[in-house]
């Protein structure tokens, strides 16, 4: 092990990069990079060779904490793999030194690895100073940023549960097995009103297409014969569950082990049961999962009410914001791209001024109607202002993001809108402008900005048409 420490210079020579690579980690983005370097500065700077332990389980000896630089770790708890973290940026070792105790498991170098590393003795603060070690900022804002991330989840995920009673979708990934039957039954006796996808394996349920949501998904992991060489496909399978809105059951046989079950928890299972089980057991379950759902489905509904346009029924513009800033938050973790956009009523205004604004109003109600009952679960329809909406479609790269708006705008061109007729168009049309995160912009204004300059390029190429960023 090579140890360097990096207060022993005053410009240290590699100080500036490391400054860099770490506040390019999620939980350092907002950190200005003079108070990140100051921080680094009470480090030590780490060479470790692959199979190294950086933490033992059990170990009571006093706290450290590290900040990854390159390459691999491994936590392993009880001789089982749970977690890898390969990210610069990534933090290990800071809740010891958030509350004493021993180590909760082994923390391993997967391969060379470079890291910074705090001694506990720099977390030490003598019981009658009035000052806090710099290091406590790290920390303050590294609870932060863990929290801000987690919230932004919770935030999408929210936004993907269903706002009526008669549309759950219940996915059911299962082996073949003696116990079949009982899964199936177990379904249709405990959530009678769902409506059931089966698939044959974990690979036709990733194929299946990504604009069908699930508001609960059972999955056999009897597909996977060793959890630690299978990680990578058993934490692909969980993740892609969430993002299609679901809770999910996991089962399987080799849930008889302790830290297989720790894993599945870990990875964002709700519940786990081993096999096999009895009906009861399974039907309890999606009982409990039922009742929760239906819960959080009244809570939602009571909250939207602060977060609601009054007259159209969709998202009002705090609601579009939060939720736009969400998916910016999440996207340094799932690399998933987003697509927005910008709708506006060809018109409106010779609408208004000729039929009256209470007519008018009857047509914006329609129009953002039609948004809501055409966009994917988990997408977002917001009042922008005036006769302006904004569509968010989580997951969506530009090409499939066109496809969507063109189909919005065929469903409203095809709509009888009231004495519509009397437009100078012969119907009431909309116009469209896309733009995609993060192909045509890297922050939020300038995506709004380029899918409004789409926009109102399709106004003067003579409306009821989508453009998207980029288009000639």
């Amino acid at each position: 092990m090579h140890q360097e420490l990096l207060c022993t210079q005053e410009d240290h020579p590699e100080l500036a990069e490391l400054t860099r690579l770490v506040g390019s980690g999620r939980y350092f983005r907002r950190l200005s990079k003079e108070i990140l370097a100051n921080i680094l500065r009470q480090g030590a700077l780490v060479t470790l060779e692959k199979d190294c332990h950086l933490i033992r389980e059990g170990d009571k000896s006093p706290p450290e904490m590290y900040i990854l630089v390159e390459g691999s770790l491994a936590v392993v708890a009880n001789d089982k793999f749970i977690l890898r973290l390969d990210s610069p940026g990534d933090v290990v070792g800071e809740m010891a030194v958030i509350q004493s105790a021993p180590r909760s498991a082994d923390v391993i170098t997967e391969t060379d690895c470079r890291l910074i590393v705090f001694s506990a003795d720099r977390f030490w603060v003598d019981a009658d100073s009035t000052h806090a070690s710099i290091l406590y900022v790290l920390f303050s804002h590294l609870m932060a940023a863990k929290l801000r991330i987690t919230t932004a989840q919770s935030l999408i995920r929210k936004n993907q549960r269903v706002a009526a009673q008669d549309d759950i979708t219940i996915g059911i990934i299962q082996a073949p097995s003696e116990q079949d039957a009982i899964v199936m039954k177990s379904v249709l006796d405990s959530w009678p009103e769902a409506r059931i996808i089966e698939f044959a394996d974990p690979a036709e349920f990733l194929d299946y297409p990504e604009i069908h949501r699930f508001d609960l998904i059972i999955a056999d992991m009897d597909f996977y014969q060793d959890f630690e060489r299978d990680w990578n496909p058993i934490s692909n399978l969980v993740k892609t569950m969430h993002l299609r809105g679901a809770s999910v059951i996991t089962l399987g046989t080799a849930c008889h082990d302790a830290a297989n079950r720790e894993f599945l928890v870990r990875k964002g299972a709700d519940e786990v049961i081993v096999k096999p089980f009895t009906e009861f057991d399974l039907s309890h379950t999606i009982s409990r999962v039922r009742v929760w759902y239906y819960k959080n489905l009244e809570l939602d509904r009571a909250e939207s009410a602060a977060e609601t346009d009054r007259l159209t029924g969709l998202a009002n513009r705090r609601r579009l914001d939060q939720f736009l800033d969400a998916l910016i938050t999440v996207y340094p973790d799932n690399m998933q791209p987003f697509s927005l956009v910008m709708v506006d009523v060809d018109n409106f205004k010779h609408f208004n001024d000729t039929q009256g604004h209470q007519l008018g109003d009857v047509v914006l109600e329609n129009v953002a109607g039609l948004l809501a009952k055409n966009v994917r679960r988990g997408d977002l329809a917001a009042r922008f202002g005036g006769e302006e909406f904004v569509v968010v479609l989580p997951n969506c790269e530009k090409a499939r993001a066109r496809e969507l708006a063109e189909g919005l705008r065929t469903v409203v061109e095809s709509e009888a809108f009231p004495r519509q007729d009397q437009q100078p168009s012969g119907n009431l049309t909309i116009t469209l402008g896309v733009a995609t995160f993060p192909d045509d912009a890297t922050d939020l204004d300038t995506l709004l900005k380029r899918a409004d300059d789409c926009l109102y390029r399709g106004k003067r190429a003579g409306r009821n048409t989508v453009i998207t960023a980029g288009d000639d």
